[in-house]
């Protein structure tokens, strides 16, 4: 499963999480338009899950992975970058705490349950923060919201990455990489898991910017619900 993302606008928000974030000045390219007004390209980004499970995220056109993340198809409650310094001590307990809570069911489900279809998408607003939408082969639909990661510690220079097998390239281990990156699972617990027919999957999700003057995604299928953003918040409506 693969989607593009464009991060729009004069200021886009993934390049905040790159450790060469201080060499950009925050203002993408811009070109001029028919009307004569500046219009800002922004960053295009290609997100790919494989069968194996594993997520990677590419910068485009060029195409080298600046994110990755093993087992997407588990649904960890945080995404980080397989190439990131690991968090502090006391992060890494609350997160490692909350892994283990469905971590048994993931380790059954996760090797025969595959991602079939995915979409990123950045909604207007002040503080708004891009959200990572897949939907699984057993009808379950992963959420995660973005968030830029700060810690004081920078961690050793001279730790050792952990390689994905996906992409063992390590020329793509440069300062472009989305190190500050995290995603946080959010629970979609009022939606009904709509079981998905055999055969060749049909895209399902939909991005809206103006139904009754809100933003959000629709999910078709047998049980459609509509994703409204209200207040950067994301509501469920069956």
């Amino acid at each position: 499963a693969c989607t593009l993302y464009h991060d729009k606008g004069p200021e886009p928000w993934l390049r905040k999480t790159s450790t060469d974030a201080w060499l950009s000045t925050g203002i993408g390219e811009a070109i001029d338009g028919s009307d004569g007004a500046s219009h800002d390209l922004g960053d295009v980004y290609c997100i790919v899950c494989y069968q194996s499970g594993g997520l990677e995220i590419f910068d485009v056109p060029n195409f080298t992975c600046v994110f990755s993340v093993e087992n997407f198809a588990s649904g960890k409650a945080i995404l980080m970058d397989t190439f990131s310094p690991h968090p502090a001590k006391s992060n890494q307990e609350v997160v490692q705490m909350i892994e283990d809570v469905n971590a048994q069911e993931r380790k059954d489900n996760s090797q025969k349950i595959g991602v079939v279809e995915l979409a990123m998408h950045r909604w207007a607003g002040q503080h708004s923060r891009p959200l990572l939408f897949g939907i699984l082969s057993d009808g379950t639909i992963l959420c995660y919201h973005a968030f830029v990661f700060e810690n004081s510690d920078t961690g050793s220079r001279d730790e050792k990455p952990v390689i994905s097998q996906n992409s063992g390239n390590l020329s793509s281990m440069n300062g472009s990489r989305l190190r500050n990156l995290r995603f946080i699972r959010i629970s979609l617990d009022t939606y009904a898991r709509d079981e998905i027919p055999s055969g060749t999957p049909s895209k399902r999700l939909t991005i809206f910017k103006n139904v009754g003057g809100f933003q959000g995604l629709f999910l078709s299928g047998s049980r459609p619900t509509w994703f409204m953003m209200f207040r950067e918040r994301l509501r469920t409506h069956p």
